[in-house]
């Protein structure tokens, strides 16, 4: 038995034409749904392509500034300043008798003690002073003897005569002029006093002359300087002729042995090397910060890793006019004896600042008419900052007000930076942060 399509069902020949002709139409409007989305896309994707590129481009025209995040430092400060090593006390020995050298008991680097003899000078002349002055005093003890024996002879004539003359035998002539040899007999016996005390005097002042014949050490110390040597003529006036030897003209004289003579001069130089101090000056800035009693720590080049404890002992209490510095005594402490005086120093002292505020780098600070300034970024955008300035520690400078904390500063800011641009920011390298 045979079947056909029924008429208008999809197996017809009629149905599939339908449904061709379905298929057609809606790829057609297919294809022109998306001609019509391809045309309204692509303007706007341009646009958008355009737009990114121009934006990467400005972008890319931006300046690059170096920044630093700012923060405020420590209160408690460091200053470091030089200083040279030297004795408590220097005592510089002159000649108070003036002869020759005749012995030379020390010489550099001998450790001497007070009233160690030091040298021994030969002068006959003024050893025949005192020998002379000697016999003078003698000669005036001999007179005021004889003086006071005349007093005595004629105190008791005039007792006699005075009592024969209240009886009435001898006359009252007789008894005034027994008085009166009385008197001038007194007399007599006084200027001989005196002519005794003033010898007596004159023996001392030149017996005391003689004895600086014996030059000796008036503290315990250290010879750093000896100026004459044995046969040197020496005056009382300080000059010394003869062989100067001391460290300075040692070194100056590039290992070779010292020449030249001492003219007016001391002998010898003595230092207290068992105390050392140095003199630091501190700028005006810090003189506020330091006082005496103030711990230092001291270091020298020629002891590497090694501290030295010291103490602000003295202050001028006054400022240099020409330099605006404050004048410190550091005593230092050398138990072991390992610094010698001359010894280049360099003394920290730590203390305390109030409000010591953010340290920047001194190229940071842009100085305009109106005051000082600071180039800060903030939403890459910059923005000149009024700032006030404290310390100037050269290099680096201390702002007190105008910055806060997480501030980012434009380091080395060019004539470029300018208010209310826009910049690109990079991290400014370790070591330029300040």
């Amino acid at each position: 038995m045979n079947s056909r399509p029924v008429e208008g069902s999809p197996l017809s020949g009629d149905g599939r034409g339908q449904w061709l002709r379905y298929g057609r139409y809606l790829l057609v409007a297919v294809v022109v749904i998306a001609g019509l989305w391809l045309l309204g896309w692509w303007p706007k994707h341009k646009l958008n392509e355009q737009v990114q590129a121009k934006a990467n481009q400005q972008k890319a025209a931006l300046p690059i500034v170096e920044v630093v995040t700012a923060s405020e430092v420590p209160r408690t400060e460091e200053l470091t300043l030089p200083g040279t090593v030297l004795p408590v006390s220097t005592t510089h020995i002159y000649a108070r008798a003036t002869g020759y050298l005749k012995a030379l008991n020390v010489d550099i680097g001998d450790r001497v003690r007070r009233g160690q003899l030091l040298a021994v000078i030969e002068s006959p002349d003024l050893d025949a002073t005192v020998q002379q002055q000697h016999s003078l005093l003698q000669a005036s003890k001999a007179a005021l003897n004889t003086a006071r024996s005349q007093l005595a002879l004629q105190q008791a004539t005039y007792d006699r005569v005075h009592v024969l003359a209240q009886h009435g035998v001898l006359s009252q002539q007789d008894d005034d002029v027994a008085l009166a040899a009385v008197k001038a007999a007194t007399d007599t016996v006084e200027s001989a006093e005196s002519n005794v005390n003033a010898e007596a005097s004159a023996l001392e002042h030149w017996t005391v002359l003689a004895s600086y014949e014996q030059v000796r050490s008036p503290i315990d110390g250290t010879v750093t300087a000896r100026n004459v040597d044995v046969g040197s003529f020496v005056s009382s006036s300080g000059a010394a002729a003869g062989l100067t030897l001391n460290t300075t003209s040692a070194q100056s004289n590039s290992g070779g042995p010292p020449t030249g003579g001492a003219q007016g001069g001391e002998l010898f130089q003595i230092a207290n090397t068992h105390d050392l101090r140095t003199f630091i000056s501190v700028p005006e800035e810090d003189a506020a910060n330091v006082q005496t009693g103030q711990d230092a720590t001291l270091t020298f080049s020629e002891l590497p890793g090694q501290q030295f404890h010291g103490k602000i002992i003295r202050s001028s209490d006054s400022l240099n006019q020409q330099t605006r510095t404050l004048l410190l005594e550091v005593q230092i402490q050398d138990p072991e004896r390992r610094l010698r005086p001359g010894m280049f120093a360099l003394v920290q002292l730590h203390f305390n600042v109030q409000n010591p505020g953010i340290l920047i780098s001194g190229d940071s600070v842009i100085p305009r008419a109106q005051g000082q300034f600071v180039a800060v970024v903030d939403n890459n955008i910059v923005h000149l900052q009024q700032v006030h300035v404290g310390r100037d520690l050269g290099t680096e400078v201390y702002v007190t007000t105008g910055l806060r904390n997480g501030d980012k500063i434009v380091v080395n800011p060019t004539d470029s930076v300018q208010e209310g641009i826009h910049v690109q920011t990079k991290t400014a390298p370790k070591g330029q942060e300040r």
